[in-house]
């Protein structure tokens, strides 16, 4: 073995090279080719692997850094807590034929990967006919990118899909319509769309007439690529000409493993680097200057460390790896227009070992050099191992060897693809191997950015859904997103991963004041993560059935909430805090540490994604403990309840602005008084420092009178409102004092049933001061409408709906709801919102809940919800033309007087429904206006 010899020497770093100069009384080999391994250990120090010595000279010894992180004894696994630079692009990715399928349908064309699969060659005969159907379903995934706070999406276009011949004679109007509906959508969502133009999927018709071994294919790859550079470029400003060549060259025309299955990868590499270099230029002549964007490619490598890093052999082995893999298209590109040295030498080398020529290396001409070289305003890498199956380390010294090798500082690298699959079966969601795995490997590129001064500006995950992976079909899992695809409607799930993900995007990295998740220390062969019991509906213990003990689970699923949330672009959510989970007796004495720090990470989540929280102090829930003392009916309740409220408006107010005391109260008069009191308290003691609102939600259908020329009938249309509204909104919004019909409806029945007082309780002078005005805004549930006609009702039993003497039907006309009675009656909402105005003054108001319930076991596909949504915020929107008559309410100011739509329930809008794609398919001026989704 070589020996190793420490020399003191001063040097100096140009772009790709160390030069330094050794002292006169060193030996040193004259043949200095030979040098070829070195590390820094002091600033003037080097490890020089020599085989003689003689007097010192100048040499030049190319930089490839292989040791690096070896000198510093634990700094290679060292975690680096920092943020990465302002404005650097997290996105995912996708493969247009691994997810769109539609295979053939608006008129796309035959790919190679449809013959492919078509011919029984992939695992298990799976097919990419389907996929992951995104060819329909455009407004889901852009759904998931929102949700994972993506801000670029790298995706393909089927060549085939707008070109079904690979030629533009061919054309489909089809094809372009759905490529601008992806990109408009993206673009809406402030998304960048990444496109890349070749992701592996030739047209067959093309690979009939030889495919990438004729060079004609080169003109036509250019004349495509020219038609999507005029028919998108207005929109799109980052292109990929060619996602991993070494992949379509080695394994499509080397291997076989992948279509057409050809043997012959030195002239397909050639001709695709000519045709980058081709479509490179069209952009750069005719569009850059207008269109102002940048075109790249995209080159997967591994990294290769040699075994023995003190062996002169391993390490000459691991540079020609490089080559062979990154080199062969890098070097073209970013270097001189030409093949390294290395390849070229050592495929000639071993054509000479051989009768006859065993590889074939095209030439490029010097006019060819010319053209490729300099053919790429970004790097864009894709890496996934290094040779040592997951080694997140290799990530940074590769991205510092592209640095040295290629790029500088005067081209950026994307790194355009970065992942690791999971196997179809087991635990899919609970993939906390994965999430290990990206955490390692974004930190390593953190560290190349911080430590390297590496100019990294993407991170592109692998990718936004499970998809068709080539060979191996659907058994490979690479998705944030799983996708079933035993499901005709193809379900999408985010794994534990995506939640990894939009967390670590939201912080742009790993901040040292963020603690987060703890990761266990995995390695490649360590046994899975232990698997979360997953039970058929029918095996689920039954007390999840019929209880709230699981409910939808989101104390322990607060990640999927806000995921979901932040992908809906809602402006606010409204929620409840649990009293008994806060204070589990009712009482400040009983403080649940653990409860409030939920509803702060909760609010904090919410905050951080622009989300504005509402917060409901009670929504039903009373703690057991107050029950049984009474509940409403103990006026102690009051006291107890401003003390709940007083702790959390102290305790959550710098974050919360928007308070509401009761969601749709029941037992009229303690809760006013318990309202006003706590209204009162914020007032006092909060309102202005926390500068917040405070209101309650009330409730009410709208009820039309069923014959509107009988005063009988119109009286009872009233009184129905002055009963479910007025009962609440009367002595807030107007005098402290139930409503004067209802008092006297409710006295007159007292005296008819010969009771000996009024059964309607009465507020002294001083409480009906107390209670008048103590809301800022008016906030109304509300979800249909219903007709009334007067009835004289029974005295007995004592009722107050008996009370309102009239009776209540709906129009069999009215499309029906999973809710008995709950018919989708849109028109109703406009005039409830006109009805409110006249009676109470026009006062602000927030539309707290609308919607309505589907079967629990209906299909996702809600379809007669949408309708229900466009027709009631259609008439909120009319409603505000009305109400804004004397200009006091602005249509800018809608989410000021905002809507708050469903839940996460069967009523809810859970992220597979199509109702969430209604910003798609309303008009646009309504979208606008009420910027629900």
């Amino acid at each position: 073995m070589p020996a190793q010899i420490i020399f003191k020497c001063s040097f100096f770093l140009s772009r790709n090279a160390l030069h330094f100069f050794l002292p006169h009384s060193s030996r040193l080999h004259q043949d200095h080719r030979n040098i070829l391994y070195f590390c820094r250990t002091s600033p003037l120090s080097l490890h020089l692997t020599t085989q003689g010595l003689q007097k010192g000279f100048a040499i030049h010894v190319r930089l490839v850094d292989y040791t690096q992180g070896y000198m510093v004894a634990g700094s290679r696994d060292t975690f680096v807590h920092d943020v990465f630079p302002n404005g650097f692009l997290w996105g995912t990715s996708t493969g247009s034929f691994s997810v769109e399928g539609g295979w053939a349908e608006d008129g796309k064309g035959e790919s190679i990967w449809d013959r492919f699969g078509h011919q029984n060659h992939v695992h298990m005969n799976q097919t990419a006919n389907v996929a992951c159907d995104s060819y329909h379903k455009t407004d889901y995934d852009v759904y998931l990118l929102r949700g994972l706070q993506s801000k670029l999406y790298k995706f393909s276009i089927s060549w085939a899909r707008i070109f079904p011949t690979g030629i533009r004679d061919s054309f489909s109007l089809q094809g372009v319509n759905y490529y601008n509906k992806l990109i408009n959508s993206l673009l809406d969502s402030n998304i960048e769309p990444m496109v890349t133009l070749f992701h592996w999927d030739l047209p067959q018709a093309l690979q009939d007439l030889g495919g990438w071994q004729n060079e004609s294919i080169i003109d036509i790859f250019a004349n495509y690529a020219d038609f999507c550079f005029a028919t998108f470029g207005d929109r799109v400003k980052l292109w990929i000409t060619f996602h991993e060549p070494w992949v379509i060259s080695y394994a499509g025309y080397g291997t076989g493993q992948h279509p057409p299955g050809i043997a012959d990868p030195g002239v397909v590499a050639h001709s695709i680097i000519k045709a980058h270099a081709k479509a490179w230029h069209v952009y750069d002549d005719k569009y850059r200057s207008q269109q102002r964007g940048k075109v790249g490619i995209v080159l997967n490598s591994d990294w290769a460390e040699p075994k023995t890093p003190t062996s002169s052999e391993d390490v000459k082995a691991a540079e020609r790896y490089m080559q062979f893999m990154l080199g062969w298209f890098a070097h073209p590109i970013f270097v001189n227009g030409d093949y390294p040295d290395i390849l070229k030498s050592q495929i000639q080398q071993k054509n000479q070992q051989c009768v006859s020529a065993a590889i074939l290396l095209p030439s490029f001409s010097e006019e060819e050099k010319s053209l490729v070289k300099g053919t790429a305003d970004f790097f864009g890498l894709s890496h996934y191992t290094s040779r040592l199956i997951m080694v997140p380390w290799g990530l940074r010294r590769l991205l510092k060897f592209i640095s040295q090798e290629y790029t500088g500082t005067g081209i950026p690298i994307y790194i355009a693809g970065n992942g690791v699959p999971t196997n179809d079966g087991g635990d899919v969601i609970n993939d906390t191997k994965r999430m290990e795995y990206f955490r390692l490997y974004i930190n390593e590129a953190l560290k190349a950015i911080k430590l390297d001064a590496v100019d990294v500006q993407t991170y592109i995950a692998r990718s936004l859904i499970d998809g068709f992976e080539g060979p191996m079909g659907y058994s490979q899992l690479f998705g944030l997103h799983h996708v079933n695809f035993e499901d005709g409607n193809r379900q999408r799930t985010p794994k534990e991963s995506a939640y990894f993900f939009s967390n670590v995007i939201e912080k742009n990295g790993f901040p040292s004041e963020v603690v987060g998740r703890s990761f266990p220390s995995m390695t490649c062969d360590s046994p899975p993560p232990p698997r979360l019991l997953s039970l058929p509906a029918s095996e689920v213990p039954s007390k999840a059935k019929v209880t709230g003990d699981i409910a939808c689970d989101s104390y322990n699923k607060l990640a999927a909430d806000l995921y979901m949330l932040k992908a809906l672009r809602v402006k606010s959510y409204r929620f409840s805090l649990s009293w008994p989970r806060i204070f589990p007796s009712g009482r400040n004495d009983s403080i649940n540490k653990q409860g409030v720090d939920y509803y702060k990470r909760l609010i904090n989540g919410l905050t951080a994604k622009n989300i504005t929280p509402m917060v409901t102090l009670h929504h039903w829930d009373l703690p057991q403990a107050l029950q049984d003392i009474g509940g409403w009916e103990n006026d102690v309740l009051i006291e107890l309840f401003d003390s709940f409220a007083d702790f959390c408006f102290q305790t959550f107010g710098d974050k919360v602005k928007f308070w509401i005391t009761f969601n749709e109260p029941i037992i009229t008069h303690t809760l006013l008084k318990a309202h006003a009191r706590v209204y009162h308290t914020y007032d006092r003691k909060y309102r202005a420092s926390q500068k917040g609102v405070i209101s309650l939600s009330l409730n009410t259908e709208w009820v039309e009178p069923k014959s509107p020329d009988d005063p009988r009938d119109v009286e009872a249309a009233d009184r129905y409102l002055q009963f479910a509204l007025g009962w609440f909104a009367h002595p807030i919004f107007k005098n402290g004092d139930y409503p004067e019909v209802m008092k006297w409806r409710v006295g007159n029945r007292s005296e008819l049933q010969n009771l000996p007082s009024f059964r309607l309780p009465v507020f002294t002078v001083e409480e009906r001061e107390y209670i008048r005005g103590t809301a800022d805004v008016f906030c109304i549930n509300t979800y249909s409408t219903k007709i009334v006609t007067h009835k004289t009702t029974r005295l007995k039993p004592f009722s107050y709906e008996y009370d309102q003497e009239l009776s209540e039907e709906v129009d069999a006309s009215w499309p029906t709801s999973a809710v008995s009675g709950m018919r989708a009656v849109a028109w109703g909402l406009r005039r409830l919102l006109n009805w409110i105005k006249e009676e109470y003054g026009n006062p602000p108001i927030y539309i707290t809940e609308n919607g309505v319930g589907t079967q629990s076991k209906s299909d996702v596909d809600d379809t007669s919800r949408i309708f229900y949504y466009k027709t009631y915020i259609d008439e909120a929107l009319k409603g505000i033309g009305v109400i804004c008559s004397n200009g006091s309410m602005m249509m800018k100011d809608f989410h000021c007087h905002g809507l708050q739509a469903g839940s996460f329930s069967q009523r809810g809008m859970s992220f597979r429904k199509l109702s969430l794609t209604l910003s798609i398919l309303w008009p646009e001026q309504h979208k606008a206006a009420t910027e629900l989704v």
